[in-house]
C-alpha cells in the first residue's frame, strides 16, 4: 500500500506505471496474462479474441477496461479499474459493474472486480461483497477461489461432524456461525470460557466451510507457541488427513492448513514474513487471541489479508476492548462460564485472598533480620535506608521468612491427593527470579519432596519436555512459573492456582483461571484429586500492596470455613474424635498409638515443627492423649500437611474404615448398612 504526497498529480497512465504494475508484479504476475484497455462488447471470450482499444470509440457501444486479469488458460479471472491517485477509487464503481457483467453476460462467468488509485484498493467479489483489500491477489488465488465459488454450497445446510463436536452447546455456536458466515460476514468473534472447546468448535466451522467449499486454504495464528503447537496437534492433525505447514518451519505455499505465532509472521528482515504471500492467499484466518498480541499493535496482519476471519477470545463480554470490537463485531458466539457451569462442563472455582503483612503493607527498616540486611548489603542497598511497598515487593526483596509463609500457607489450604501430596498445581510467580527463589525455599522445607517440585519458564532448556511430564506424569505436582503457563496447556487435574502478583489485565487473569476449570470428566489420572474427584479447584491469591486479583476482577471470594482438609488430616481428627468414645482399655490404646506415630512422623526439618518443639517432644512422652485433644487440634493438626501418605487408594480405605469404627462403636446399623451398601463390603 503507497501513500506518498509526491504522486498527487500524476495522471491515470503513470498511476498504472508507477503504482499499479509494481503491485500486480509483487503478487506475481506474468504481464501476458494482463490485458489493458480491452473492449469487454466485442471480444471473443470464447475464442480468446480480446479486442484492445486501437483509438476508435463507437459511442453508446463501446467500453473499455482498464486491466483484464486472466488464468493460465487465458480465461477472465478479474478486471482492474484504475484512477488517477488523486482520485477517489470508488468513483469507478459503476463502469465496472458493467464491464463485469458484460463479461457474465458472455460467459456465464460471475467477474470480481478491484477499484484502485495505486493507494487504496477495493474488492468486489463474486457474491457482490464490497470490502477494502491491501492490494491485488495473486493468479493462483483467484483462480481458486473462483472454483470455489463455482462448486459452493450453502453452508447452513451443511452438516455438522458430530467427532469433532457433540456437546449441545457447541454444536449449536457452529450451526450459528455457518448461518453467518452464509450470509457473507467475513468476520466474528466467539466468546467461550476456557475449557468449553474454542479450539474443536474453531476446527468444526473450519470443516464445515471446507465441504462447502467457500475456504480452502486456513491459517491458524496465535502469539504462545502452546496454543499453535495445541491447534496443530489437537486441531488440523487430529481432524483433517492431510499435511499441516507450520510456517515457524519456513514459508511455505503448497499446502492447504496452515499455523503460525503471530512472531513469526512479522519477522522479516527487508519487509514482514506475511508480505511474502498475496493478500488473497489464505481463505480464512483463525485468530487465538493474537488480535491483541504486542508483536502486531497495529494489526497489520488483520489488515493485509483479504479472509474470513475469526476471532476466539476467552474474555467475557463485557470485558472485551474497544479494539476488539473493531476488528471483529460484536461477538456472534458465547458460552460464558457461568453457563459451563450450568451445564456441568466447567467446575466452579474456590477464591481465597490471603494477607501476608509484608506483601500488603511492605518492610520497613525495623522489620529486617540480620540475615535480611546481609541480603540487601549484598545488593548494594543501605538497610537503614530501606523501605518498600508491597507492591514494589519482588523488584527489591525477595526475603525467605516471606516466602516461606508463601509455602506454608499453600501447604495448609491447598487441595491434595489422598496420598498428602499437593493436587496439580500452578504457581503463578512474580519474576523468574521468584519462582527459582520458591523452587529454592521449598527444597529447604520440605526436602523429602523436593521432586515434586519445579520451576518451568520460557528461559529454561527443554521447557516444553518439562510441561509433558507435568502433564502425563503423576510428578511434579507443583511448577513454578510465570507466564508460561497461563494459557495454551490442557492440564484437567490441575486443581491449585496459586497467584503471587498482581494481575491487571483480564484477559491474562482469565486464561489462568482457566488452567483448573476443566471437570472430572476430562481428567485421566483421578489418583491425582483430591478425595478421587474434582467439584472445584481452588485459587489461592495473595493480596501484594493491597491488589487482591479476586476482588478486582470481581470474583465472588470463598469463606476459610470452605476449605477441605486432606484425607490424612481427617484421618489425624478422626482419631482425636475417637478419644471422646466410650472405649474400652484395649480400643483407646489402639487410637493412642495411631496418634503416637502420626507425632513421630512428623518432619523434624520443617520450620514449623522446629517451632513447636516443645510441645512435640512432651506429646511423644505420652501414651495416653486423652486429656490433651484441644492442644491436638490447635497445635498439631495444622502440621499434617507434611505426613508421609501411603498409596492413595490406602489412605482413603483407612479413614472409611476408621469411620466405620466409630459407627461400630455407637451401634448405628442403618449408617453402617449404607456403607456396605456403597461399597460393596459383605460377610
Amino acid at each position: 500500500m503507497v501513500e506518498n504526497n509526491d504522486f498527487n498529480d500524476i495522471c491515470e497512465d503513470e498511476t498504472r506505471k508507477k503504482l499499479i504494475d509494481p503491485e500486480l508484479l509483487r503478487v506475481g504476475w506474468d504481464f501476458k496474462y494482463i490485458k489493458e484497455e480491452i473492449n469487454p462488447v466485442k471480444s471473443d471470450f470464447e475464442k480468446k479474441d480480446y479486442i484492445v482499444f486501437d483509438g476508435h470509440v463507437e459511442k453508446g457501444v463501446d467500453l473499455f477496461i482498464d486491466y483484464l486479469l486472466l488464468d493460465s488458460h487465458e480465461n477472465p479471472l478479474a478486471i482492474i479499474e484504475a484512477k488517477r491517485y488523486s482520485k477517489d477509487p470508488v468513483i469507478g464503481r459503476n463502469q465496472a459493474i458493467n464491464y463485469s457483467l458484460t463479461i457474465e453476460d458472455k460467459t456465464g462467468l460471475k467477474i470480481p472486480i478491484f477499484l484502485t488509485n495505486g493507494k487504496k484498493w477495493h474488492f468486489i467479489d463474486e457474491y457482490g461483497v464490497e470490502r477494502k483489500v491491501s492490494g491485488p491477489f495473486s493468479q493462483e488465488d483467484l483462480s481458486r477461489r473462483r472454483n470455489l465459488y463455482k462448486n459452493h454450497a450453502n453452508p447452513a445446510l451443511m452438516k455438522i461432524n458430530p467427532k469433532i463436536v457433540d456437546r449441545t452447546r457447541s454444536v449449536e455456536i457452529v450451526r450459528g456461525l455457518s448461518e453467518h458466515f452464509a450470509n457473507c460476514h467475513r468476520t466474528a468473534l466467539i466468546e467461550m470460557a476456557t475449557g468449553t472447546g474454542k479450539t474443536r468448535v474453531a476446527m468444526a466451522i473450519i470443516d464445515l466451510l471446507i465441504r462447502s467449499n467457500i475456504i480452502r486454504n486456513v491459517l491458524f495464528i496465535a502469539d504462545r507457541i502452546s496454543l499453535v503447537n495445541q491447534a496443530k496437534t489437537e486441531g488440523f492433525t487430529k481432524y483433517f488427513n492431510e499435511p499441516v505447514a507450520d510456517l515457524r518451519d519456513g514459508f511455505d505455499t503448497n499446502s492447504r492448513l496452515y499455523v503460525s505465532t503471530v512472531q513469526t509472521l512479522m519477522g522479516g528482515q527487508d519487509k514482514k514474513f506475511f508480505e511474502r504471500f498475496s493478500p488473497g492467499f489464505f481463505d480464512l484466518i483463525v485468530f487465538d487471541e493474537a488480535h491483541r498480541s504486542i508483536y502486531d499493535k497495529n494489526n497489520l496482519i488483520f489488515k493485509y489479508f483479504d479472509a474470513i476471519k475469526i476471532g476466539l477470545t476467552a474474555t467475557p463480554r463485557e470485558r472485551e476492548t474497544q479494539s476488539t470490537v473493531d476488528l471483529f463485531g460484536k461477538s456472534v458466539a458465547q458460552y460464558s462460564y457461568d453457563q459451563a457451569l450450568s451445564d456441568e462442563v466447567l467446575v466452579p472455582y474456590n477464591g481465597i485472598p490471603i494477607v501476608l503483612k509484608v506483601l500488603n503493607e511492605g518492610i520497613k527498616p525495623s522489620d529486617l533480620d540480620k540475615f535480611q540486611k546481609d541480603d540487601l548489603r549484598r545488593q548494594g542497598v543501605d538497610p537503614n535506608e530501606f523501605e518498600v511497598t508491597g507492591s514494589q515487593f519482588d523488584k527489591v526483596f525477595l526475603n525467605k521468612s516471606t516466602n516461606e509463609l508463601i509455602l506454608k500457607e499453600f501447604m495448609e489450604k491447598s487441595y491434595k491427593s489422598d496420598d498428602n501430596k499437593p493436587t496439580k498445581t500452578i504457581f503463578f510467580c512474580s519474576s523468574k527470579r521468584h519462582a527459582h527463589r520458591l523452587k529454592e525455599i521449598w527444597n529447604e522445607m520440605f526436602p523429602n519432596r523436593s521432586s515434586e517440585a519445579q520451576v518451568i519458564t520460557s528461559d529454561m532448556s527443554h521447557s516444553s519436555q518439562a510441561i509433558k511430564r507435568f502433564q502425563k506424569e503423576s510428578s511434579p505436582r507443583v511448577v513454578f512459573s510465570v507466564t508460561m503457563l497461563d494459557t495454551g496447556v490442557d492440564i484437567p487435574e490441575i486443581m491449585n492456582l496459586v497467584i503471587v502478583k498482581p494481575v491487571f489485565s483480564h484477559i491474562q487473569f482469565w486464561q489462568m483461571l482457566g488452567r483448573g476449570t476443566r471437570n472430572f470428566k476430562s481428567c485421566k489420572h483421578p489418583q491425582w484429586l483430591a478425595e478421587g474427584k474434582k467439584d472445584d479447584f481452588l485459587i489461592l491469591d495473595f493480596v501484594i500492596g493491597g491488589h487482591s486479583n479476586i476482588l478486582f476482577h470481581e470474583l465472588k471470594r470463598s469463606k476459610e470455613g470452605e476449605m477441605k482438609d486432606s484425607v490424612l488430616t481427617k484421618i489425624f481428627k478422626n482419631r482425636i474424635s475417637l478419644l471422646n468414645e466410650d472405649l474400652d482399655d484395649n480400643q483407646r490404646n489402639i487410637i493412642n498409638n495411631k496418634i503416637s506415630n502420626n507425632i513421630n512422623g512428623l518432619n523434624d526439618d520443617f520450620f514449623l515443627v522446629r517451632e513447636k518443639k516443645a510441645i512435640i517432644d512432651n506429646l511423644k512422652q505420652k501414651h495416653d492423649f486423652s486429656n490433651d485433644i484441644d492442644k491436638l487440634l490447635n497445635e498439631i493438626v495444622p502440621l499434617t500437611i507434611i505426613l508421609e501418605g501411603e498409596n492413595p487408594n490406602i489412605s482413603s480405605f483407612i479413614l472409611k474404615s476408621e469411620k466405620l469404627f466409630k459407627l461400630v462403636l455407637d451401634k448405628d446399623k442403618e449408617k453402617i448398612f449404607k456403607i456396605k451398601k456403597k461399597h460393596y463390603i459383605y460377610g
